[in-house]
């Protein structure tokens, strides 16, 4: 599994062609679409692929270096317990502690950025998406959504940018847009300055929750006091998630001139997080409550590309892009590149950034050998992390066309953060040169990386559940 994904590491990283079995087929470099697209029936292939999607899911990056590093200390770890009959146990507690001490040594090494206009960022995004698809022209793009948020003090990046994805050319949007389109176009042509409002769950009367208690009227109540608090708040577009929706209240909306826009939960609530508005329920409002909402400057709606645009929000500064492409692969390769920089982004600032090109990771294995000997042990556990960090190193290395092994030596040698121009062969400081990584993305790699390996070298056999029941049948 490992071997499979090895040649897409590092700035010189190369793609994979990946065909299913209808001939569709995805031009990629991304370790995480690689692993996930792979059939396998190996139990322990199966947590490999696990493991990358935790990466994926938790820091957005990584998933490459972290499945590469598991596998180096899984063979390095099955060679030392047949070769010395090394107990796994002694294995995974020295882990652990190796793991502790990179940590450490990592946080250490950081540079704090304090703010998206740090001029840091943009290196972040160009070391993100170097090897990457348009990796340049998209860079571009998200620092022009980091720069917007950057000026209204807004730091959570993966819920500021809205990623969308069509065939066709990119949009920045300073705002927001939403893949649906009003359920009566003719009612939107009069809303000038629209304020939003977003509600969740039934529309459906009888609401449930509501406070009207009187069964022969109950329906008409509600539907009154729910139209006479948004005409109250100013309320002129309504979106939410209702699965079905009171077709007198359709009809009282749409001739009030108000939009109705119907999106699932999860874009509802994607919403409500990138506009920093809440999300409130139809009982809450019959009951009176005060109606949570955001204001934009326009609205712009494109029929056939079925997009509903707000433009310039005034609560709640968010930024959307959507990403074109030639081909719908295409396109879905370039949305994956700007996750990769936006989570890249993301991380940086809330965790600061080490060097990168695998320097931190050669250094960090470099601290750990120095501490054995500080120690005055040779510890086994520590020997796996080690030959783990540095294989990240040489894997760079061999995919820009050196000799992987004689320059980890070399560069072993340097001062801490000192790495190797991949174009030019001199050796230079990654930090000065914006070569760097994020910290969490590191930090939390080597962690996951090694709690698979504890798992693994810690199983003695693989049993099938039939064979279990039989030995112990006949035990």
């Amino acid at each position: 599994m490992a071997d499979v994904i090895r040649t897409t590491l590092g700035p010189k990283g190369l793609d994979k062609l990946l065909v299913d079995q209808l001939g569709n087929r995805v031009i990629t470099n991304d370790g995480y679409t690689v692993l996930v697209s792979l059939k396998t029936s190996h139990p322990v292939s199966k947590l490999l692929v696990e493991i990358a999607e935790q990466q994926e899911i938790n820091v957005g990056d990584g998933t490459t270096s972290t499945v590469i590093m598991a596998a180096e200390m899984l063979r390095e770890g099955f060679r030392v317990i047949s070769e010395y009959s090394i107990h796994p146990s002694r294995l995974l507690a020295e882990l652990d502690e190796g793991a502790d001490i990179v940590t450490q040594y990592l946080q250490n090494l950081r540079v704090p950025i304090d703010s998206l206009n740090n001029p840091l960022m943009q290196k972040v995004l160009k070391t993100t998406t170097a090897s990457k698809l348009d990796g340049e022209q998209l860079s571009r793009l998200i620092l022009k959504s980091v720069t917007l948020l950057g000026e209204k003090d807004r730091n959570d990046l993966r819920h500021g940018i809205i990623l969308l994805r069509r065939l066709g050319d990119d949009l920045f949007l300073n705002g927001i847009a939403i893949e649906h389109l009003p359920e009566e176009l003719s009612c939107m042509g009069d809303i000038g300055t629209p304020k939003v409002t977003l509600i969740k769950n039934s529309l459906k009367f009888p609401l449930p929750g509501s406070p009207v208690l009187d069964d022969n009227e109950r329906h008409d109540k509600e539907r009154t006091a729910l139209l006479a608090q948004l005409a109250v708040h100013g309320i002129n577009v309504v979106i939410t998630n209702a699965p079905e929706i009171d077709p007198v209240l359709k009809m009282e909306l749409f001739s009030k001139k108000i939009g109705l826009i119907r999106v699932s939960t999860e874009e509802l609530g994607l919403l409500s997080r990138a506009l920093s508005t809440p999300i409130i329920y139809g009982a809450q409002i019959v009951s009176g409550a005060q109606i949570p909402s955001f204001t934009s400057a326009s609205m712009e709606i494109e029929e056939d590309k079925g997009l509903t645009m707000f433009n310039v929000p005034q609560s709640g500064v968010v930024a959307t892009l959507i990403i074109g492409g030639s081909t719908v692969e295409t396109s879905k390769e370039r949305m994956r590149t700007c996750v990769d920089g936006i989570s890249g982004v993301h991380f940086a600032l809330k965790g600061g950034v080490v060097p990168g090109g695998g320097i931190a990771e050669l250094n960090s294995a470099r601290f750990l050998e120095k501490s054995m000997i500080e120690q005055g042990s040779q510890k086994v556990g520590y020997n796996l992390l080690i030959k783990g960090l540095e294989s990240i190193t040489r894997q760079i290395l061999d995919n820009s066309g050196y000799n992987g092994y004689d320059m980890t030596v070399k560069l072993k040698s340097k001062p801490d953060g000192i790495g190797l121009n991949m174009d030019t062969g001199d050796f230079i400081s990654m930090v000065d040169e914006g070569i760097v990584d994020p910290l969490i993305t590191k930090i939390h790699a080597i962690r996951i990386a090694t709690h698979i390996t504890k798992t693994v070298l810690k199983i003695d056999r693989n049993l099938l559940k039939d064979e279990v029941f039989k030995e112990s049948s006949i035990s």
